[in-house]
């Protein structure tokens, strides 16, 4: 994602963050003040209506036929004169009327007294009372005075309605006050107040995306110089430098990034002088450090890897000995891109011979694979370059392996003046006796059991049964890699 786009992006959201919070607090406020506002109303009407109403007289409604008689009736005028009488532009009430639990089933509310003249809207005595299933609201109760939290749905309208309770002359509840205020209104009202402030978002919203194209592209410009700069130095065109007059944020980006290149191309040429002298894994370690190496070695599992070149001696006198350097550096360059490749290092060049070590820098899991792998990369390598070889300079060129895994001394020796990464013990003894094992065995590759026990499962291996290996009392139990 290019900057520009980010810098328009992190407006937008910060306009829709902070507009946003705004938009939904002051919402939030004004419809609790405008609920707040209407409830307190309501339940001050309910709280009158129930305090003038005969809660014995109440009582006594038991059946719809009792609609019809004097004390419905007396009642009915009691709260169509309150319902009448608090019908105002500032509170919207529509319904006043009573509630009572059913004589045939507690759970069940039914309609008592209702204000409303005869017609579709009026509730009979003894119809149920329908409330719509909302988790926020709160169930009917006869005993306290009660707002609903939330605006309630039922079969006339949504409403905000407030509650009070009848009290007999022993002061038990017989039913309550019911008043609803139509919420029409209130719901008109905050939908105006959502409708400016999501016109006053989206206002935000544009202006922040002209600031974010705004300055973008002041910004772009040099952040395009720079980048343009640090691709053609990751490119390996070290010599890249930037203009670092403009005296600001950017120049000293520019002077930083001119500095590393500097740095970098340093670092590339005595990088470039050091693998040549010692494995790139040991030169990258060197230089990441940032300091010379120690004098100190540590115990570490290691796999080790010899490879010598057969009948080298009948080779230097067949060859002159500028034919034979360049035969040796072909053959160790394609040798050591194996090793490289399989995450092994290059230890040292032994005349003819090489030692590679696999696990002595880094932790390494699969070592005795990576090993092998290598040790079958070179075999195949090695048969196209016969082929050429015995072509142009008509020698055959074959080698030896030993591979042997175990406990070994790993790190520097020597003294300050000149040292050398290396690792010695009985592994590594025993590492290069199987290389030498291989002529008289007459295989290329031979492993110890302790790398073919960890590698058995992935390669094809020829049991060479034990062998007896210069130098040790016990023979040793060797495998031959077939493939």
């Amino acid at each position: 994602m290019k900057f520009r786009t980010k810098l328009i992006l992190l407006f937008v959201v910060m306009s829709l963050v902070t507009n946003g919070m705004l938009f939904v607090i002051n919402s939030w406020q004004a419809g609790k003040m405008l609920r707040d506002q209407i409830a307190a109303t309501a339940l001050s009407i309910a709280a009158t209506a129930s305090a003038v109403i005969d809660g014995d007289l109440h009582g006594t409604l038991n059946d719809p036929t009792d609609q019809a008689g004097e004390a419905y009736r007396g009642l009915e005028t009691k709260l169509r004169k309150i319902r009448d009488a608090n019908r105002r532009d500032d509170v919207q009430i529509k319904f006043v009327y009573t509630l009572m639990p059913s004589p045939k089933d507690k759970d069940t509310i039914i309609f008592g007294v209702d204000a409303e003249e005869e017609g579709p809207d009026k509730s009979l005595l003894g119809d149920i009372y329908k409330q719509k299933d909302d988790p926020r609201a709160k169930p009917t109760r006869f005993d306290i005075n009660q707002v609903q939290p939330v605006f309630v749905e039922d079969q006339w309208g949504t409403w905000l309605t407030a509650n009070s309770p009848i009290r007999s002359s022993t002061g038990d509840s017989v039913g309550v006050v019911g008043v609803d205020i139509d919420a029409k209104r209130v719901i008109e009202e905050l939908n105006t107040l959502r409708t400016l402030g999501f016109f006053a978002l989206l206002l935000s919203i544009v202006l922040a995306i002209g600031l974010a194209v705004y300055f973008s592209v002041q910004l772009a410009r040099p952040l395009r110089k720079l980048r343009d700069a640090v691709v053609a130095i990751g490119n390996g065109k070290l010599e890249t430098r930037l203009d670092t007059s403009t005296g600001d944020e950017f120049a000293e980006v520019a002077l930083a990034v001119n500095e590393m290149a500097e740095g970098l191309q340093q670092r590339d040429v005595f990088k470039g002088t050091l693998v040549r002298y010692m494995s790139g894994q040991l030169a990258d370690k060197i230089i990441s450090s940032g300091k010379m190496p120690d004098l100190k070695g540590e115990r570490r599992k290691i796999t080790v890897l010899f490879a010598d070149v057969r009948g080298f001696t009948s080779l230097s006198e067949k060859l002159a000995p500028e034919d034979l350097f360049s035969l040796l550096n072909d053959y160790f360059d394609k040798m050591i891109d194996e090793i490289c490749k399989n995450h092994g290092m290059l230890n040292k060049f032994m005349g003819d011979g090489l030692m590679a070590v696999f696990g002595a820098l880094n932790e390494d899991l699969y070592q005795e694979e990576n090993a092998i792998k290598a040790a079958l990369g070179m075999r195949n390598v090695l048969e196209g370059m016969r082929e050429r070889f015995q072509a142009e300079r008509q020698v055959d060129l074959k080698i030896g392996i030993g591979i042997n895994t175990g406990i070994a001394l790993v790190g520097n020796i020597g003294s300050n003046q000149r040292m050398e990464f290396t690792a010695i013990g009985d592994t590594v003894n025993l590492g290069s006796r199987l290389e030498s094992a291989t002529k008289e065995l007459g295989t290329d590759i031979i492993v110890s059991e302790y790398t073919y026990v960890a590698a058995r499962t992935k390669f094809q291996f020829r049991p060479l049964g034990q062998i007896a290996i210069r130098g040790r009392e016990n023979p040793v139990t060797a495998y031959a890699v077939e493939g």
